[in-house]
């Protein structure tokens, strides 16, 4: 599976903030933005998305930045995922044969399952 940058960029601001959680109050995004060695105003545009699905809580002002809602142990990985680049599959059976298709069934299996264990994985566990 290849996930977006900007999902990459979203998991690893993750396990920043997870990692500093109880260390820190907030983290600016300059901060973040050098630690993951990236451009602030693209992580700006990523940390927007994580925000509007309360993923992650922002605070504006000289003292603000980005820090871990107080229900931050219920959010998976997968959350992360689809916050960023949506609910996507992974294959298209390009012949379109429907249910009797073996190649079909077993891909989209294989993706369930996958899915699956990325929701098994909470954000604790990319520290």
């Amino acid at each position: 599976m290849k996930v977006s940058k900007g999902t990459d960029y979203a998991l690893h601001a993750m396990a920043y903030l997870v990692s500093q959680n109880g260390k820190r109050d907030k983290l600016p995004v300059q901060e973040l933005a050098g630690k993951l060695d990236v451009s602030s105003t693209y992580l700006s545009k990523i940390l927007a998305r994580l925000v509007k699905q309360k993923y992650i809580v922002a605070t504006s002002g000289a003292k603000g930045g980005y820090s871990l809602p107080a229900d931050w142990e219920d959010i998976s990985v997968y959350d992360i995922i689809v916050a960023i680049d949506g609910e996507l599959t992974l294959f298209e059976d390009s012949f379109n044969h429907g249910d009797e298709c073996k190649i079909q069934r077993l891909m989209m299996e294989v993706e369930a399952d996958m899915i699956e264990g990325f929701k098994k994985k909470s954000v604790e566990e990319l520290i």
